[in-house]
């Protein structure tokens, strides 16, 4: 279910232009100046145009004055746009404007006018750019529709190199009901692709893993068939660009998992493996002729390889290595067990945030309370001016990262709870600083298992009262 946020006059326009679309008599506007303008769009600001139109047609401005406003207003330069207000409404003879009163519209109307466009500026694009936008929008809107896992597949093949974003996707296929399925040496590509039981991870994902080696992978296996087994596969792959660091990799992010061996195993062979084959070819190349040309019956030996009985990796172990080979957590999220007490505790998810000052679409401000839940994936600590200690705090979930910043007193209260990979509770502010990207000034700090535990007393409270009502 899709829930429509209301910011400012803008948002709404979402709802209004296509009920005015579809019920002209509900087009009206704040005076009839407006209709030649705004006609086209029913009644709404659509294009950065109408906006230079309506300075130019109702307050007298000159088509350099309107853009220059127009610009102030795309760029939040509130000293410039109230500046600018005056002589819209009642105009600035030193710059032959003649403003909106001496134009015969009310001031009021004029007010309402200025408001509405300042609200708007702040989204509108040019209508050359707005209807490229449109019908892209309308494009990938039907794709995601009908084809969403070919759709989504396709999404994250295009940010392969960000991490971040790959993230972004995977929970968005997790909303959107479509598997991620782990790489596979078998069956995984270079990029993203689509498969009867979801989305396969493409292995480019993975780091140390060059192109030109999966490409290599992806060859062999149409030339000699599937890889049957870990070994099998060290030897069809050892002469190409494969080296230990890209094994290890693939090891942790899962790629040889179908074979049925356990990681921790791999882990505690691969190298011997790597070794014995390479041995082995040079025992062959060796041993087929001796010191006057002559071939001699030397046959290489096949490395053979015993897997040691040892348990698997813990789950956290696992995940932070997945973490560390793909830069995301493929098997789980250390935020899964939490995820429904952070929602309950209303925590915003991570990628909203900073995709809403990204692209500047209002639903998060500078200075707004939040409160947020994530996992702590680093933390380092600065000595402040009246040396007092500021921890700058990485906390992750399964959208996205942030940076926080906790002074003492939020310190003294919860600082024994940052830890590395500790599921937090966090509630404080939004900063936003120049051209920095958003931050949280941290007023409390808690474990979600606080939070969790109090839901569980709750729900016993709640239980206990229905018994005791019922008898």
């Amino acid at each position: 279910m899709t829930v429509i946020r209301f910011t400012d006059d803008a948002d709404r326009y979402i709802i209004t232009l296509p009920k005015n679309k579809l019920n002209h008599k509900k087009v009206t506007y704040k005076c009839p100046e407006l209709e030649p303008i705004l006609k086209v769009t029913y009644g709404c600001i659509v294009y950065q145009e109408q906006v230079i139109e309506i300075f130019r047609k109702l307050a007298g401005f000159s088509l350099g004055q309107a853009d220059n406003i127009r610009r102030a207003m795309s760029k939040k330069k509130v000293k410039d746009i109230e500046k600018e207000r005056e002589a819209f409404l009642h105009g600035d003879p030193e710059r032959d404007i003649t403003g909106c009163v001496a134009n015969g519209i009310s001031e009021q109307a004029a007010q309402s006018i200025y408001d509405e466009m300042y609200d708007f500026a702040n989204y509108a694009f040019n209508k050359a750019h707005a209807v490229a936008y449109a019908v892209v929008a309308w494009q990938t809107a039907y794709f995601k529709c009908h084809f969403p896992k070919e759709y989504m597949a396709a999404l994250l093949s295009s940010v392969l190199d960000n991490s971040d974003k790959v993230g972004e996707y995977i929970a968005e296929c997790k909303d959107c009901r479509i598997p991620v399925l782990p790489p596979d040496v078998n069956r995984s590509c270079d990029s993203f692709t689509v498969e009867e039981g979801g989305i396969r991870f493409g292995l480019v994902a993975i780091k140390n893993i060059g192109r030109g080696f999966i490409q290599s992978v992806m060859r062999e296996r149409e030339k000699g068939g599937l890889f049957k087994s870990f070994q099998d596969f060290c030897e069809r792959m050892i002469e190409s660009e494969m080296n230990k660091r890209a094994l290890e990799n693939l090891i942790y992010a899962g790629a040889f998992d179908s074979f049925g061996n356990r990681r921790s195993q791999l882990i505690q062979v691969y190298e011997k493996v790597l070794d014995g084959i390479a041995a082995d070819r040079r025992q062959n190349v060796e041993g087929q002729f001796d010191l006057f040309g002559g071939v001699t019956a030397a046959q290489p030996k096949k490395a053979g390889i015993t897997m040691p009985d040892v348990p698997e990796f813990a789950r956290q172990f696992l995940m932070s290595k997945e973490k560390e080979s793909v830069g995301i957590y493929i098997s789980g999220h250390p935020m899964d067990s939490c995820r429904g007490i952070a929602r309950a505790k209303g925590a915003a998810p991570l990628h909203a945030i900073m995709e809403s000052f990204e692209e500047q679409n209002g639903h998060f401000r500078d200075g707004q309370k939040i409160a947020i839940a994530g996992v702590v994936t680093s933390s380092k600590t600065k000595t402040t001016k009246n040396n007092s200690l500021m921890p700058y705090i990485n906390l992750e979930d399964d959208t996205g990262m942030i940076e926080l910043i906790a002074f003492q007193r939020a310190l003294d209260s919860g600082g024994g709870y940052i830890k590395d990979n500790a599921p937090l509770l966090i509630k404080g502010k939004i900063s936003l600083r120049d051209e920095s990207e958003p931050q949280i000034m941290v007023d409390s700090i808690r474990p979600i298992s606080d939070a969790r535990e109090l839901e569980y007393q709750r729900e016993r409270n709640r239980k206990k009262k229905l018994y005791l009502k019922l008898h």
